[in-house]
């Protein structure tokens, strides 16, 4: 049979299993080998202690020396009983060996003198102490050699021992050998105490650093398992480990379906920044390989598909010789609908504050454009009359052309003041908005510059607004003039319409905005584009980034119109980036009624001889309205006053075919006024006059059905013609 030192180890290994102390298997390590030396001395004297003894037995009664052969079988005896008392405490044992080894060679040098083995017994037994005790236990088993060894040296000197011996220097021969002994015992027995005191604490060390690693791992482990975020362990871009809140939050039942995936492929194809996942995944890894920590948002995706948003922060470590990946990655769903809600809060904020800062410039507006069309009526007024005189000299009249032509232009601007301020007059009738901007597309291509292209992409089918559509023109040719004016270099405008059903969750982000069917009007362009700062303020009045070439009331007066259409208007812009400006207007629907407006029908007679009843609290204009109404042929009976006006009706026997009024004047209105007057003259007529539209001639706007109307400043011709159709209409 092939002979195996691995046999010997194997069959020494279960031999140790039934010879070492149960206790042992459980003990630290430096106990565990003490018991393994002590078992090894004893079971290699009880083994091979025969080949010796038998010998020494023989040897010993032959030559008459029983006590010899009786130390030598007690000797042996001690091995046995170590043996089999393998559960008594170790110093126990331990001390017994010492003793059985001690008293042998001790007896062996009484017995037989220096030529003995006694020397080699006693070595062994200070060995013995030095390696299952300690340091002082060793320097106690060399005192007790010293203390044999002197008394057998007093014992010489008196003659109690001579041992047969012939030398004459017995006594000197034995404190030599005495002290050469004693010498190597204390060499080899501090030696061997220190070596394993130092073996000991190496243990020890190690048992401890062992301890409180595993106390750490335990530690680690706990933290790492009930961590409530989830925690991943990367090695060569694959997950090698993960904690349970991992599973809850992925969505998996169990860490093997997670192992062995890649970082993208817990999570969609792209990331919200358009970059892939896979891609962005990979840079950061390499970031954090190279030593440098990583700290991101991520968008991570459930077993389900459900795409969720996280914060992960990834680290590298090192383990022995292999380098790892820890991410810990934190569900932040909730903290980004807070923020998303504070964020929609902050920006409806600005919202409520851009729309009460734009009412409280369109209060002003009206306000000012009230009192200038008060003043520009009698600058238009007289103008017009004094051209009509033909005694009028050539320089005076090309002066009062000019007067005239910039009254007019005053006029204008005052339209477009009462356009934001959404208290001009309208007319509004069902429209596609389609048709309106095919009906404006020749006025564009004729108005914006050739190096502009326009395009258009309207809705297939009808998109019905109830509009004025004259100004949704002018809507249309302010933006698209506005845009030409953002590209000169020339690009691309873009002009479209589409149907669009704004919820409540879209209602809620704009302020002003009700749930429901839209036409959407959509006006892009590829020119400069806006910052945020320019942005807050464009629709302001009188606002321009055009310098001298702008008047600031382009997009005011378009800002107007759609609200006083009832819609809205957003601007989406970035510099450079080009400009957006989407149009919301109300769906119109077939129940919608069909307003329609001021009939304008040309008069060619303007004279009469008819009765009016002029009230005006502005003198200028009450003045200019007699003078024309009188040259026309017309009794004028004027009032600065409701009130006055009464009293006037009421004076007057006659008839009185018309009450022209202003609509605001102190103390009773116009409209109160006329309900008076119609008591005592039910048959009269009434014209309304004013420089804005109030309540009790238009409701948001919107002419009220038989309501005649005129707007301030009016010219000769205007007054003229509105008073004979009026008159005229049965």
């Amino acid at each position: 049979m092939k002979f195996r030192f691995s046999n010997i180890v194997q069959t020494w290994y279960l031999l140790e299993k039934k010879l070492l102390p149960t206790y042992v298997w459980k003990t630290d390590p430096f106990t565990f080998w003490q018991e393994r030396i002590l078992l090894i001395i004893c079971f290699s004297a009880v083994v091979l202690g025969p080949v010796v003894l038998i010998p020494s037995v023989w040897l010993a009664m032959a030559e008459g020396l029983l006590s010899v052969a009786l130390l030598d079988i007690g000797a042996y005896s001690g091995a046995v009983a170590v043996l089999i008392l393998k559960n008594r405490p170790l110093g126990f044992r331990a001390g017994l060996i010492f003793f059985v080894l001690y008293f042998l060679g001790l007896g062996l040098i009484i017995l037989l003198g220096p030529v003995g083995a006694g020397y080699i017994w006693l070595l062994g037994a200070s060995i013995m102490v030095s390696t299952i005790y300690d340091l002082k236990a060793a320097f106690a088993s060399l005192a007790c050699n010293a203390a044999a060894f002197a008394t057998m040296a007093v014992s010489i000197a008196t003659g109690i021992l001579d041992w047969n011996s012939a030398s004459e220097n017995l006594l000197e021969q034995w404190l030599v050998m005495s002290g050469n002994f004693l010498f190597i015992n204390a060499l080899v027995s501090t030696t061997t105490a220190l070596m394993l005191n130092s073996l000991k604490q190496t243990l020890i060390n190690e048992q401890s650093a062992k301890a409180k690693l595993q106390e750490n791992e335990q530690r680690y482990r706990t933290l790492f398992e009930t961590a409530k975020d989830a925690i991943f362990i990367l090695k060569d871009n694959q997950f090698i480990d993960c904690n349970m809140a991992t599973l809850e939050m992925f969505g998996f039942s169990d860490k093997a379906l997670i192992t062995g995936q890649h970082p993208w492929q817990l999570s969609p194809p792209a990331q919200p920044c358009g970059e892939t996942s896979t891609q962005k995944a990979q840079t950061y890894v390499m970031s954090a390989l190279e030593g440098v920590p990583q700290y991101f948002e991520w968008q991570h995706m459930k077993t389900d598909e459900t795409v969720f948003d996280t914060e992960v922060a990834l680290n590298r470590f090192q383990l022995g010789n292999q380098t790892y990946l820890q991410a810990i990655v934190r569900d932040i769903t909730h903290r980004k609908q807070a923020e998303k809600s504070q964020k929609e809060k902050e920006q409806m904020e600005i919202q409520v504050q851009q729309v009460q800062k734009m009412e409280s410039i369109g209060r002003l507006a009206g306000g000012v454009a009230h009192d200038l069309n008060n003043l520009l009526s009698p600058v238009l007024g007289y103008s017009e009359l004094m051209l009509t005189d033909s005694q009028l000299a050539g320089s005076h009249r090309k002066a009062t052309q000019t007067i005239l032509d910039a009254g007019i232009r005053a006029r204008d601007l005052v339209r477009q003041l009462l356009a934001f301020s959404r208290k001009q007059t309208l007319s509004f009738e069902p429209v596609d908005i389609n048709q309106v901007v095919d009906n404006f597309l020749p006025l564009l291509y004729r108005t914006i510059r050739e190096d502009i292209t326009i395009n258009l992409s309207l809705s297939p089918t009808p998109e019905p607004v109830m509009a004025d559509v004259g100004q949704l023109g002018q809507v249309i040719l302010n933006l698209a003039v506005n845009a030409a004016d953002a590209m000169p270099d020339g690009g691309y405008l873009d002009i479209e319409t589409s149907r669009k059903d704004l919820d409540v969750s879209y209602a809620k982000l704009r302020q002003g905005v009700t749930p429901g069917p839209y036409v959407l009007l959509s006006v892009s362009d590829t020119g400069a584009g806006m910052d945020t700062q320019t942005i807050e303020h464009i629709f302001e009045p009188f606002f321009s980034t055009k310098g001298e070439r702008g008047t600031g009331l382009g997009l005011a007066t378009v800002y107007g119109i759609v609200k006083q259409h009832g819609g809205n208007i957003w601007v989406y812009s970035e510099p450079e980036k080009g400009t957006t400006f989407k149009i919301y207007l109300p769906l119109a629907s077939d129940a919608d009624p069909v307003d329609p407006g001021i009939e304008k029908k040309e008069t060619t007679v303007v004279f009469g001889t008819e009765t009016i009843l002029l009230a005006e609290d502005n003198d200028q204009v009450r003045e200019l309205a007699c003078t024309i109404l009188e040259t026309d042929g017309y009794t004028v009976l004027t009032a600065g006053t409701g009130e006055e006006a009464l009293q006037t009706a009421a004076a007057h026997k006659g008839a009185i075919d018309l009450l022209l009024t202003d609509v605001v004047m102190p103390g009773m209105n116009g409209r109160e006024l006329y309900d008076e007057i119609r008591r005592t003259r039910p048959h009269i007529k009434v014209v309304y006059m004013s420089g804005y539209t109030a309540n009790v001639i238009a409701h948001h706007g919107i002419l009220e059905s038989g309501i005649q109307f005129i707007q301030k400043p009016f010219t000769v011709k205007t007054l003229a013609d509105k008073v004979r159709q009026v008159l005229d209409t049965g």
